[in-house]
């Protein structure tokens, strides 16, 4: 896959400066993100079928919470599966706690696997006999009144997912057929929407330069304020090989920092084993928080969203166990305001 750098930039000044994208007001709102469902016909094809129930749970559990829900593109596997066979599969389960929400509580962007959706009318909405006439982008602002995030799915400038969208399609129905026989593991990185090496690079210099945070999906790898999970991970590793240093002195202490080691390493190995060591960084010092990813809701053991809420910005992952309490982790948060005072005053 490639990506052309410069269609890319192009589509997205001219979203975030288009007074036609609807701003949304983040003082007195929640929201949360979800985006890279690819719901399906609930065959073997149907990447979803093994995170239903945790999907609803989230779904729940949000609706419940008072929070509005931006669906961030690829809910639906159009390239795959036609919507009757979709709604069919799910219009008692997700589409119906989708609906929960109220039309006014939903928000749909387009991706590019669900970019039809102009034309069709929308389970998800109450009134779905209407076309659903999901937007290329949506924008928010602060108390200030200042547009300062643009969300979009992240597909702009993508060569087979965008320009050529149409034989990428093709090649996927395909697919569909011979998936399940064949046994391949997508999950391990990117289900049907492998990107390019430099795909994060590319977004993120565009968030710098605009100076304003970016919010997308499409990779189906979370990204929080510019830094991989395995940033974090590597980040963690360092303050606990340091806090074991400190408690030579201290032997159960010290038993009980290896021990969190330990676990630490077996997670960094894991997502390293899934491709998912990306460098979206500065090549030298900290990056700006201006870039964050959703991940998506077809990881192996559960989902991740982000959550805007309470001044903050969270990557939030639901775990597929169902015995574990509480069913989420906010895997990394941070002051909302401060990450865009940060974004906005960069030294160049």
């Amino acid at each position: 896959m490639s990506q052309d750098k410069e269609l890319t930039r192009k589509k997205l000044s001219a979203l975030l400066e288009s007074p036609e994208v609807e701003n949304l007001d983040i003082e007195g709102n929640k929201f949360v993100i979800i985006s890279d469902v690819h719901l399906g016909d609930g065959s073997r094809a149907d990447d979803l079928r093994e995170n239903q129930e945790t999907l609803m749970t989230a779904l729940d559990y949000y609706k419940d919470e008072g929070y509005q829900l931006i669906l961030l593109g690829d809910i639906e596997e159009f390239w795959q599966f036609d919507l009757e066979k979709i709604r069919q599969r799910y219009d008692d389960t997700v589409y119906k706690k989708i609906r929960a929400f109220g039309d006014d509580r939903v928000h749909r962007v387009f991706g590019n696997h669900d970019s039809e959706w102009c034309s069709y009318p929308d389970p998800a909405k109450s009134h779905f006999e209407r076309p659903g006439c999901a937007v290329e982008a949506l924008k928010m602002k602060d108390f200030r009144g200042k547009t300062c995030i643009l969300l979009v799915h992240g597909h702009q400038g993508s060569t087979e997912s965008d320009k050529n969208s149409w034989l990428s399609r093709a090649f996927v129905r395909m697919y569909r057929g011979v998936e399940p026989v064949l046994k391949f593991d997508p999950h391990t990185s990117a289900t049907k929407s492998q990107v390019t090496k430099d795909y994060e690079q590319i977004l993120y210099s565009w968030a710098k330069e605009s100076k304003v945070i970016l919010i997308c999906g499409h990779s189906h790898r979370a990204i929080f304020a510019s830094r991989s999970r395995v940033d974090k991970l590597k980040h963690d590793q360092n303050v606990l090989q340091s806090e074991i240093l400190d408690s030579r002195s201290d032997s159960a202490l010290r038993e009980q920092k290896l021990e969190e080691l330990y676990r630490l390493i077996i997670k960094l190995q894991d997502e390293r084993l899934k491709n998912r060591d990306i460098d979206v960084a500065e090549p030298n010092g900290d990056p700006l928080p201006c870039y964050f990813n959703t991940g998506c809701a077809l990881y192996t053991n559960g989902i991740t969203t982000i959550e805007i809420a309470d001044g903050e910005i969270r990557l939030v992952k639901w775990d597929k166990d169902t015995g574990k309490k509480p069913r989420f982790e906010v895997y990394q948060h941070g002051s909302l305001n401060s990450f865009i005072a940060e974004v906005e005053v960069q030294h160049n």
